[in-house]
């Protein structure tokens, strides 16, 4: 009995912390393809005063920097959750322009099948409903993972090119949002 009742302080005792930002519950680690993230910060998107969706960021170690996020070894995942009724289009462009800013010239020319193949997934979710979820995952051996209300969109995109223009959108030179930008490198 003493057995039992430890075991069960211990797993409540182990139970992820949740944090509430704009009303969505954010944990402070997710377990994907057999490892532990951690959050390195959190942040609600706005659309001049209107929450629009909170963005988290999780890796297998806090960062810093765009550098710093990719140098961490393992997956790696951009959650985005819907406070309203989101428009996707928006995301679409600043990603096409975060392409053209982080990609050579040559990397663009292969770039160009990922990119419609994700335009096509956005054609295909021109929103994302309150509390509606999409996750976008680096995963080292398959590549960049996109999930909309917990189903996979498409195929993996194995180049990390991709990844790195999605993840500029959010932590580039040009983030949608400056604060949100500084709530996901933990500045916050």
């Amino acid at each position: 009995l003493l057995l039992a009742i430890a075991s069960l302080l211990f797993q409540s005792t182990a139970v992820s912390a949740t944090l509430d930002v704009g009303g969505v519950k954010v944990e402070e680690t997710l377990s994907i393809y057999n490892n532990t993230l951690l959050l390195n910060g959190a942040g609600l998107v706005s659309n001049g005063k209107v929450p629009s969706y909170v963005a988290q960021i999780y890796a297998k170690q806090k960062f810093k920097t765009l550098d710093e996020l990719f140098a961490v070894p393992g997956p790696k995942r951009l959650v985005l959750t819907a406070v309203k009724e989101l428009d996707t289009g928006p995301i679409v462009k600043m990603f096409n322009r975060s392409v053209d800013e982080t990609a050579g010239k040559n990397d663009r020319a292969k770039l160009i099948p990922g990119l419609m193949s994700i335009g096509e997934i956005f054609k295909a979710n021109r929103s994302l409903k309150p509390g509606e979820v999409m996750t976008l995952d680096w995963v080292p051996v398959s590549g960049m993972v996109i999930y909309i209300g917990g189903r996979m969109q498409g195929q993996p995109y194995r180049d990390a090119e991709l990844f790195r223009a999605a993840m500029w959108v959010w932590m580039g030179d040009f983030p949608v949002d400056a604060k949100v930008k500084d709530a996901l490198f933990g500045r916050m």
